[in-house]
């Protein structure tokens, strides 16, 4: 393979790794984007976008909302200071974000602000996301090797002298001629020693873990994937089940989104909402549900 950057052929080594690293940062970004984009906001000032919410919520499973004296409402990182309340809450935050300065007043949670959370622990998804990627990768590349083996069937060994012949033989059998020549001198079996790699055929399985996988991901995000599922079909208390798992996953996040609001509005008397966003309304989604859905057909 040839680097267009480097102006170098590439080794096969080479090639293996750049298509890994490729291979990661499709599924990892594309399952960021999902995750990004599951919630809705309403309502929040003009100066606001609900991607500066969820990034933080994504990246550090927590951020705060105030009000700068100067640029008004916004939402930032946060820096705790200062004790903890009873019931394991910190009091006074500070806010933290690329090129800025807070020059306000002594931010104290609940009061004057309020800390946003992914979840009762604050925890990030993106830890979640990246393994769920490292998995697909690794699942993706076996794909890709094992049909690159099915190209390769048969090995000959055979001298330099010979392999021109051989070759000429092997093009002959390609182009459909229905007989090969040889010379009087040529003893076929005796020039010739071949070994059969027969490469199993085992993608159309990985493909399936694959889906498996995806199914998990979108579990653990709260996305229902039942209608995933076309080959086996599933039954009514399997159905039952899924969306009892997925609504769990949905409420972890959902609820504190919800109780932000709540407060946030407490606070400073405004009425921003929060909902889950229709899926059908995530292309990230939409694409890779139909890549997956056409694979295990």
């Amino acid at each position: 393979m040839f680097d267009e950057k480097s102006y170098q052929l590439l080794s096969y080594k080479s090639v293996a790794q750049m298509a890994n690293n490729m291979t990661f940062s499709y599924y990892y970004y594309k399952l960021t984007l999902i995750a990004r984009s599951l919630f809705e906001w309403s309502g929040l000032p003009n100066n606001m976008d609900e991607r500066w919410i969820e990034k933080y919520l994504f990246t550090s499973g927590k951020c705060i909302f105030y009000k700068d004296p100067i640029m008004g409402f916004m939402v930032a990182g946060l820096a705790e200071q200062g004790s903890i309340n009873c019931y394991g809450d910190p009091t006074l935050v500070a806010p933290v974000a690329d090129n800025y300065v807070y020059n306000g007043e002594q931010l104290i949670n609940g009061e004057n602000c309020y800390i946003i959370r992914n979840n009762d622990l604050m925890l990030p998804n993106f830890p979640l996301v990246r393994k769920y990627a490292f998995d697909l990768t690794n699942i993706d590349r076996a794909i890709s090797v094992n049909i690159e083996a099915t190209k390769t069937p048969i090995i000959v060994r055979c001298s330099d002298r010979q392999r021109l012949s051989l070759k000429n033989a092997i093009n002959q059998r390609r182009d459909n001629e229905p007989v090969i020549w040889s010379t009087d001198q040529t003893n076929i079996g005796d020039m010739v020693s071949t070994l059969e790699t027969n490469a199993p055929v085992v993608f159309p399985q990985l493909q399936t873990q694959k889906h498996m996988i995806l199914n998990e991901v979108f579990t653990d995000l709260g996305i229902n994937n039942a209608n995933m599922d076309k080959r086996e079909r599933m039954v009514a208390n399997e159905v039952e089940a899924n969306n009892e798992q997925v609504k769990a996953s949905e409420d972890v996040m959902l609820k504190v989104r919800e109780e932000a609001c709540k407060q946030i509005n407490r606070i400073f008397g405004l009425n921003i909402s929060v909902k889950r966003r229709k899926l059908d309304e995530i292309p990230e989604y939409e694409d890779i549900n139909k890549e997956e859905i056409e694979g295990v057909e």
